[in-house]
């Protein structure tokens, strides 16, 4: 080992004993300057003894073991340190001072000795073989290559670190310079200091610089996409901000709107899935031009999504007795509607979740089934929303229609939803059995859908796009004619049946709500007219043939304008009675129906029902000369023409039972008609009574014509069950006829219509003979 002159003095100079300063994580080489905090009072005794002799201390670095307890024993010390020289000393607060060194030579602890001021070292100096060999060299460009790439990468190595590294040359100097500017590991340094010669100590740096270059490129790497994030956000906040700019001076702003359908969308309880279809649909109409086609589109799509009612219910009325109040205080009489609701209400007070139904109300026109809906939404506590279907021809007006044509709009479901302003409304689908179909759809198909409770949970509607929660909706429809209905769609709803109104019934409808409401909308007081209660009677009887009170309650408003005309210009109380009902309401629309019935040959009273209620029909026929053929007239369907057809085979074959000559069937011809030969008639009902009127033409017997009768009739002459008892029964009596004839099958019907059939003489057969022992009479 070469060793100089200077070196050799100061070496001299180090005292055999000499104070120890600990420290933590910090190993200092020979030559390195490092500044050190000491607190400790025992090392801050040491270091003052340094400065009042020799001024040298021996630096031991403390193992890492050491660094989780408070205080450093001796020993997890190292045994081999820096010998140091003690630059400057300055006191700092909290009794503590902070010490700059200077390393100069390897020492080895031979002995430590504790004292109670101080702790000192016995030493001896470690040889370190600084000679070059033929590595050394090699070794120097390897660090200083390593260092020049490090210098560029990290951002731990001063700009200038190379530039002093490229001018130096003694290796010693080089390694220890570099281990000044790494942070290595205390272990590893302590193995460097530890080192025998100096190519040892360069391969120990190279190894160091190598595994900080292999950090530094991770680092760079991380920062780098770090960086790439963070400026690819900015461009876009950038851009962003530009265009934001731009379509404000273009007066293009759409900003504000968004934000807006934004802070809507996230107000809404919107299902998750449905929440983020409406996000990119907002995405999308921040990046479309305000003023093109597609933006228009896109935001009246959002706009309808965010009107609907996510999550929005009513909460119901479940108090029996005030929904049975409402459903009596707003109609009278329909005992099944209003027992259905009352059932739904009591399973809604023991199961919230329940199903709602899905009611079909079917009866003629004006017995209530509109005014019914609104009535029983009211007495639920929903809100109320009214379809008509009657003429919709199109598909698309229930499903909706799909956003890339021009016009685009939701179904009328969805319409109904949005109106509604709740998920579980009801809602009124009026006159379903008038829908059409045509090329563009049948609309009663896709309305299967939408009242099927095991499908109507993801209602789709074309315009929408996306699935809506249609099962909490109560849905009442409306028809006239059941026939007229899918089978299907049938299967789906629960039928109720809302036959005509009785005559009692009538006058109870007229007295408790169509006479107070005419006044209240004609602005007259009910002290400032007067209606007789035989007026009604008359009006009800002489005026009207419905089943319903529609044309009832126009003919009291009439009554009540006149008698507001009248008080205007007269300022007197009308009275309205008897007498001068016809001076009100004109002459009277049906007396001759109420006058006698002539008993004639060949003409029979028959009942049918139709869509508006029970008829009272006619039949006629007659024998004309010709060749037995059988005429038919009055547009009638094909049933019923099989239906006189079977008649006439049955009067033919049973030919000899009435003393009825061959002639007549093979020389005459016989016509039936039915009058009002504009209106389409058909079924199987009307057997018996042209059986009636085909054998009293034949026999030259008169009918009876106080009586009605209804049934089909087979081959055989066995009368067979009808439907619609309770409306022909109804008609008869309207029309005076008291002596119903009805098939036996049907005795069990007869309950239901007890109070109608109480002044009335029903008869129940089985076979012709017994109807035409009754209406034929004797010649």
């Amino acid at each position: 080992m070469e060793v100089n002159l200077t070196q050799a003095n100061t070496l001299e100079k180090i005292p055999k004993i000499v104070p120890v300063v600990p420290t933590v994580n910090v190993t200092v080489f020979p030559n390195m300057i490092m500044p050190l905090l000491v607190l400790d009072e025992r090392i801050m005794n040491g270091i003052q003894q340094a400065i009042d002799s020799e001024k040298y201390i021996l630096l031991l670095s403390a193992k890492e073991s050491a660094y989780e307890g408070q205080e450093i024993d001796t020993d997890n010390l190292y045994s081999i340190g820096t010998i140091a020289s003690v630059m400057r000393v300055i006191n700092i607060p909290d009794d503590g001072i902070k010490v700059l060194v200077q390393g100069v030579h390897r020492a080895q602890v031979q002995d430590l000795m504790v004292r109670d001021d101080m702790l000192l070292a016995e030493i001896e100096l470690v040889s370190f073989d600084a000679n070059s060999t033929e590595s050394t060299q090699p070794l120097i460009n390897n660090i200083k290559e390593v260092s020049e790439q490090l210098s560029l990468t990290s951002s731990n190595i001063t700009p200038d670190f190379y530039a002093i590294l490229s001018k130096m040359t003694e290796p010693e100097k080089i390694a220890e310079f570099v281990l000044s500017h790494l942070e290595t590991k205390n272990n590893a340094s302590q193995l460097l200091l530890e080192c025998k010669n100096v190519d040892e100590l360069l391969k120990g740096v190279y190894e160091e610089l190598s595994k900080e270059i292999s950090i530094s490129e991770v680092q760079e790497r991380i920062r780098a996409h770090t960086r790439e994030s963070i400026n690819k956000s900015q461009h876009e906040y950038y851009l962003r901000e530009q265009l934001k700019a731009i379509k404000k001076e273009l007066g293009e702003d759409l900003v504000d709107e968004v934000e807006e359908l934004k802070a809507l969308l996230k107000a809404k309880n919107i299902p998750d899935k449905t929440k983020y279809d409406i996000e990119k649909q907002i995405d999308k109409l921040e990046r479309l031009s305000p003023e093109s086609m597609e933006a228009s589109v896109t935001r009246s799509h959002i706009e309808l999504l965010l009107s609907l009612p996510w999550g929005q219910y009513t909460k119901d009325r479940l108090d029996l007795s005030h929904a049975q109040d409402i459903l009596d205080k707003d109609h009278y009489g329909l005992a099944d509607v209003k027992d259905r609701i009352l059932d739904f209400i009591s399973i809604k007070n023991l199961k919230a979740d329940g199903p709602s139904p899905i009611l079909c109300l079917f009866g003629p026109p004006g017995v209530g089934k509109t005014s019914l809906g609104q009535s029983i939404a009211k007495a639920l506590g929903r809100n109320f929303y009214r379809i008509s279907l009657g003429g919709v021809k199109d598909e698309s007006e229930i499903r909706g229609h799909r956003r890339t044509y021009v016009g685009a709009m939701p179904g009328r479901i969805i319409q109904a939803m949005k109106k509604s302003g709740s998920m579980n409304p009801v809602i009124l689908i009026d006159e379903v059995d008038k829908i059409g179909a045509d090329f563009k759809g049948d609309p009663s198909a896709a309305l299967l859908e939408v009242l099927d409770p095991n499908q109507n949970k993801e209602f789709y509607d074309n315009y929408l796009g996306i699935p809506f929660d249609l099962s909490s909706v109560m849905f009442i429809l409306t028809c006239n004619d059941l026939g007229a209905i899918s089978g299907p769609l049938i299967d789906r709803m629960e039928v109720i049946q809302l036959s005509g109104y009785t005559f009692e019934e009538k006058q109870q409808i007229a007295r408790r709500y169509l006479v107070k409401q005419a006044i209240d909308e004609s602005g007259m007081k009910e002290s400032n007219v007067q209606i007789a209660p035989s007026v009604i009677d008359t009006v009800i009887y002489e005026y009207t043939r419905e089943a319903g009170v529609r044309h009832l309650a126009q003919l009291i408003k009439k009554l009540c304008g006149k008698a507001a005309r009248l008080f205007v210009e007269k300022s007197e109380i009308v009275k309205i009675s008897k007498k001068n009902l016809e001076k009100f309401l004109g002459p009277k629309r049906y007396p001759a129906e109420r006058l006698e019935m002539k008993n004639m040959i060949g003409i029979t009273n028959g009942l049918a029902w139709t869509s508006v209620g029970g008829v009272v029909m006619k039949i006629e026929s007659v024998l004309t000369p010709g060749t037995g053929r059988l005429i038919l007239t009055g547009q009638l369907g094909d049933v019923m023409k099989e239906s006189a057809q079977a008649a006439h085979t049955y009067a033919r074959a049973h030919a000899g039972e009435f003393n009825i000559p061959n002639e007549k069937f093979t020389q005459f011809d016989l016509h039936i008609h039915l009058p009002a030969g504009a209106v389409p008639k058909d079924g199987p009902s009307a057997g018996i009574t042209l059986l009636s009127s085909i054998l009293s033409t034949y026999t030259g017997r008169a009918v009876n014509a106080s009586f009605a009768m209804t049934g089909e009739l087979n081959l055989r002459g066995e009368v067979m069950p009808i439907g619609g008892v309770k409306e022909k029964v109804l008609a008869a009596k309207q029309h005076n006829l008291s002596t119903v004839i009805l098939p036996e099958d049907n005795r069990s019907e007869l309950s239901a219509i007890e109070d109608l059939i109480q002044d009335m003489n029903i008869i129940l057969v089985k076979h012709a003979d017994e109807v035409l022992k009754h209406v034929l009479l004797p010649l």
